[in-house]
């Protein structure tokens, strides 16, 4: 019999909040955490708008970090060891005397900063037309700004070293669905009793010049046009007209629940299904007619020993980008049917734009404090559907409701697609 898997930390870092629950009270207070990166701005990015994490904020964890004896560290490493630490605290738990646990912290490849660029371009004979990677490589190895000193895993790293994680570490790169993803594969090592503690979480920092510029050329970014950056991811909306960035980690500390019942914990919630399923459709998009995604949320539901019937409400993945929406939409009304105006849909995404990686660990721990508090939270600037996303129940403001199952959508690029299921403390 498979061992349950309960929550009893959560550590969050996002946008504008520095912890989960006061990320929580801002999106019930509709306060949205997107806003115009003036230095991405100042760089002719033109939709600048994205939910960051502020500089001053990243040099007092460097700062933090220094006095600790770290070395420097990349953004998303000092978002994974700040949330990561907050969450162990939460759960008031000695994680060095545990002797079987497990580290699984997603992380994307990072990308290179304007900076970085501005140095890459001192390499490039015009000429030849022709970059010395040799010489830009063996420069970089003696400078601390160096972009390869900034390992993809370099936060598994870190924290495995500074709570004594040696057996299992993982750092899924699974695109948008990393996080989802890296929750899941800590539950499963849990509920099969290979270990009793894991650390589980993602971290992301790609409000910086090349991810928005790649993907405003990809066509995935809303375009600022002058409005509100606060009103531009409109989820299910009609007038949806792509995501926006974010920055972000958080991290939950999941246990089985006989040896967070054996140290006394107190549970938050529990990890109770998960799915994860690859696509070959195309890299960018999935089939229009939702079929995959509702498979892998059906196989969630599955692993959860419940029906459709059980699921109270469901945390999309909602990116606020035409297909994604519609496709999302397509695959909730092909499973849940007669039951979809029913069910609440919520995207937090309205709210903290998309943090890639990191999105999924975010909205699991979202998710948790809903079951908590017994609390659906709306979807930022949703009006009106279109014809695709017709008939889905988006929540427009903060609700009470009595919620025991959450079903928590991450789709990614790819075709990586993951689902978990997260179910509240009985009463």
């Amino acid at each position: 019999m498979a061992n349950k898997v309960v929550v009893t930390g959560i550590g969050l870092i996002c946008g504008q909040a520095m912890s989960a629950n006061e990320l929580f009270e801002r999106i019930s207070q509709c306060q949205s955490s997107v806003r115009k990166n003036e230095k991405l701005a100042a760089y002719g990015v033109t939709n600048s708008a994205c939910s960051f994490i502020d500089e001053q904020v990243l040099a007092a964890l460097d700062v933090q970090c220094r006095a600790q004896g770290l070395p420097q560290l990349s953004a998303p490493a000092l978002l994974a060891i700040y949330a990561a630490a907050q969450a162990i605290e939460n759960a008031d738990i000695n994680v060095k005397s545990i002797e079987r646990k497990g580290l699984f912290l997603a992380c994307n490849k990072q990308s290179l900063e304007a900076e970085h660029l501005l140095g890459l371009a001192k390499h490039f004979d015009p000429t030849t037309g022709k970059v010395d990677l040799d010489m830009f490589m063996e420069m970089q190895r003696h400078e601390k700004q160096s972009y390869f000193h900034k390992r993809q895993d370099m936060a598994a790293l870190v924290l495995a070293e500074r709570y004594e994680f040696d057996d299992v570490v993982m750092t899924p790169g699974d695109a948008c669905a990393a996080g989802g993803i890296a929750v899941g594969t800590g539950y499963r090592y849990i509920a099969q009793g290979e270990l009793d503690v894991a650390l589980v979480g993602a971290t992301e920092a790609m409000c910086n010049y090349m991810p928005m510029l790649s993907f405003s050329i990809l066509g995935a970014l809303a375009p600022q046009s002058g409005e509100d950056p606060a009103s531009i991811s409109r989820p299910f909306d009609r007038a949806r007209s792509g995501f926006v960035m974010g920055d972000g980690s958080a991290f939950l500390m999941l246990e089985s629940e006989q040896h967070a019942q054996a140290r006394g914990a107190k549970i938050l919630g529990y990890v109770s299904g998960f799915a994860k399923q690859t696509e070959s459709w195309r890299i960018t998009s999935s089939p229009k007619d939702g079929s995959d995604y509702a498979r892998c949320m059906s196989d969630a539901i599955a692993d959860a020993g419940l029906s459709i019937n059980d699921i109270d409400h469901i945390n999309a993945h909602g990116t606020s980008t035409e297909q994604n929406d519609s496709c999302e939409s397509a695959a909730i009304k092909k499973l849940f049917g007669e039951l979809t105006a029913s069910i609440p849909v919520t995207s937090n995404k309205s709210a903290i734009g998309h943090s890639l990686a990191a999105s999924g660990a975010i909205e699991a721990a979202l998710s948790i404090i809903s079951l908590q508090q017994q609390l659906l939270l709306p979807t930022l600037n949703f009006c009106e559907s279109d014809e695709d996303t017709a008939g889905i129940n988006v929540v427009q403001q903060a609700t009470p409701s009595k919620i025991k199952h959450i079903l928590s959508n991450s789709f990614g690029f790819g075709g990586e697609n993951s689902v978990l299921i997260l179910s509240a403390v009985a009463e």
